[in-house]
């Protein structure tokens, strides 16, 4: 059961930090893009893959991960408490501020249309936000692997 686990757990962190990875990367391309328009499809589609995609996988991560600690860790282990608050961060901060700016922005550029100065800098501000948490997300990923103090 626990490989199972394991299994899942991977899984899920492979979609949640590699769909993370590749959102900036396209990011960084549609911001420097010349076409106006692509800012709006992507901040939509992003939106729309976080909810579908994202936030599955975050689920899926977090339950195994949490099933495993209790199979074969302790919630009491520096690296465990260490990377659950830093997911639960990462969470809070997607569900209080990135999802909820997301669809502000889709709706500015909707109403305004794409050339909206304000929801591009909403975008903007959203982008840097995001790249902040991959340093989360890049020491999650360290404190799973290393596993320090264990």
């Amino acid at each position: 059961m626990y490989q199972l686990l394991l299994y899942l757990h991977i899984m899920a962190g492979i979609i949640w930090v590699g769909g993370a990875i590749y959102v900036q990367v396209l990011a960084l391309l549609v911001s420097r893009s010349g076409n106006p328009a692509e800012l709006p499809v992507f901040a939509h589609r992003t939106e729309y893959i976080g909810t579908r995609l994202f936030i599955p996988a975050g689920v899926v991560l977090l339950l195994s991960g949490i099933v495993m600690v209790l199979q074969l860790w302790s919630f009491g282990q520096a690296w465990v408490a260490a990377a659950l608050v830093l997911f639960i961060l990462s969470a809070v901060s997607g569900a209080v501020y990135l999802g909820p700016r997301a669809k502000r922005a889709g709706q500015l550029f909707e109403a305004e249309g794409e050339g909206s100065p304000e929801a591009r800098r909403l975008t903007g501000r959203l982008f840097l936000i995001a790249r902040l948490e991959l340093v989360s997300f890049a020491v999650i990923v360290a404190l799973m692997v290393f596993k320090p103090g264990a």
